[in-house]
């Protein structure tokens, strides 16, 4: 059964500033595993002490704030050329910013423990997540169902292995985890290395494909 195709910017919009809601508060939300250090005046070198004592949850918080924005950056480059929608897409984009909002939760775990299973629990969290973002993808640039007919299709080539970057990462981590999470979490930033490599691969290829307007080659969102 074909889903009904609904083709009304303002509506569509009304779905993006929805989704920027939910990347708004889960980004904030990150920040509440931090807690202000509570020492007695002037003692400098328990304050130092308590300070780094977080330096766990400071990592968690800056890998989650820069990835939950770099899915965000490809959020609005994918429906920047995203010109109708359907039900399917609006599910696949509710999954999405379902597991956008279960990310602070892997976060605070990972910055209060680091070991094997809060590894595991935030790579198969941010794995998952990667999935639903390329499945959008996937689904409304696939033989151009929602987006405008004369998009390249190098450009949706190039896009489609751009979203398949960050699951592929964290999903690799996963069993390097079992045998050394330290070495999981550093693999964890291959995901901004691969997003200019792949986008340096399409500009040797595809050197005179044309860039919509609205959606810049340049950046790293995957």
């Amino acid at each position: 059964m074909t889903a009904r195709v609904v083709d009304d910017e303002r509506a569509l919009d009304r779905v993006i500033f929805f989704s920027d809601a939910i990347f708004a508060i889960a980004m904030t939300l990150l920040v509440l595993q931090l807690h202000i250090p509570v020492v007695p005046h002037g003692d400098e070198r328990l304050l130092w002490h308590e300070l780094g004592d977080q330096l766990g949850s400071f990592w968690s918080f800056a890998l989650s704030f820069f990835a939950i924005g770099l899915l965000w950056m490809a959020h609005q480059r994918k429906f920047r050329l995203i010109r109708r929608y359907d039900d399917r897409l609006l599910w696949l984009n509710l999954v999405f910013l379902f597991c956008i909002a279960f990310l602070p939760f892997p976060t605070a775990v990972l910055g209060r423990n680091g070991g094997e299973a809060s590894t595991v629990l935030y790579a198969s969290s941010m794995a998952v997540t990667g999935i639903a973002s390329w499945l959008i993808t996937f689904y409304a640039y696939g033989r151009h169902r929602l987006i405008d007919p004369d998009v390249d299709p190098a450009l949706v080539a190039h896009w489609s292995r751009r979203a398949a970057a960050l699951p592929l990462v964290f999903l690799a981590s996963i069993p390097v985890a079992f045998a050394s999470p330290s070495a999981a979490q550093y693999m964890w930033l291959l995901v901004f290395i691969a997003a200019v490599v792949l986008e340096r691969i399409r500009r040797r290829r595809h050197p005179d494909t044309v860039v919509p307007e609205g959606a810049p080659a340049d950046g790293p969102a995957s």
